[in-house]
């Protein structure tokens, strides 16, 4: 079983896409073309480098870089641009956030559903269905 990291567009520019990661990756997602995860340039609430995706699947982190208008984890800002520093100058400007299954991340006005599959050894903390049995999905 390969472990990978789903991000859902549940909103925005690219509602209906889903973007699959496997392994370790760093992503960084913003309105620049030369961005891993590119949102369409005409969305200003997104800053060129907005935010970096930090994957060792089926592990994710997410930094903001400095953007202007903030990234968001279930509703929480995790980090924007500090008074006096210029957006997306791609500094970190908060703590990396650990991302869980089922996480809504926002940034500017996309919303994306974090789908972080389960490991095989993930499974073995489980109640057993009968003597000596787990339950297995």
């Amino acid at each position: 079983m390969v472990a990978q990291v789903t991000l859902k567009a549940k909103e925005g520019k690219l509602s209906g896409e889903e973007f699959v990661f496997t392994g370790k990756t760093h992503v960084v997602v913003g309105r620049a073309s030369t961005c891993h995860l590119s949102i369409p340039g005409d969305d200003l609430s997104v800053s060129r480098y907005h935010c970096l995706i930090d994957i060792d699947a089926p592990f994710a982190w997410v930094t903001d870089l400095g953007s202007l208008n903030g990234t968001f984890v279930n509703g929480e800002s995790i980090g924007r641009c500090d008074q006096g520093c210029l957006p997306g100058e791609g500094q970190p400007c908060a703590a990396p956030r650990l991302l869980a299954d089922g996480d809504e991340l926002r940034i500017g006005c996309c919303a994306f559903e974090v789908v972080l599959d389960e490991t095989p050894w993930a499974r073995f903390d489980r109640e057993p269905v009968e003597e000596g049995f787990l339950a297995v999905a």
